[in-house]
């Protein structure tokens, strides 16, 4: 059970940074680039981070009840779906050229830096307590 609990806290640390990098990695480039550019940044960070959502409430759903997990097909099959409507919306996003593609790839990257972050943050904190 303790497990879980630190799980449930790992996730948040990564939503909470998330949240913070998508609120300030946009402002910052609005500041020293432009609105356009940070708006590009700003869609793709709320695009993938939808994703990783979809994906978090996905697999609690799945994993819920120990014993009644659904079969592979299914769990893939909704896997490939959304993420399937990620690609969709990443290649109309970028053949419409609504936004900046330097800059969506930027905010769509921010899910990625958040968990490197925290695993980082993470690898340092067991390894100064000598878990290892």
């Amino acid at each position: 059970m303790q497990e879980i609990l630190q799980d449930d806290k790992l996730l948040r640390r990564i939503e909470l940074t998330n949240l913070v990098l998508t609120v300030l990695v946009p402002l910052g480039t609005a500041v020293f680039f432009s609105w356009p550019l940070a708006g590009g940044v700003l869609l793709g960070a709320v695009v993938m981070t939808t994703s990783f959502e979809t994906m978090k409430w996905q697999l609690h759903k799945a994993l819920r009840i120990p014993g009644a997990a659904p079969s592979k097909g299914a769990l893939f099959g909704k896997y490939y779906v959304r993420f399937l409507v990620t690609v969709f919306v990443v290649f109309t996003v970028i053949w419409y050229q609504w936004v900046h593609p330097i800059a969506f790839l930027i905010g769509l990257s921010l899910v990625m830096v958040s968990i490197i972050g925290v695993g980082i943050q993470q690898f340092v904190v067991m390894f100064r307590r000598g878990d290892r």
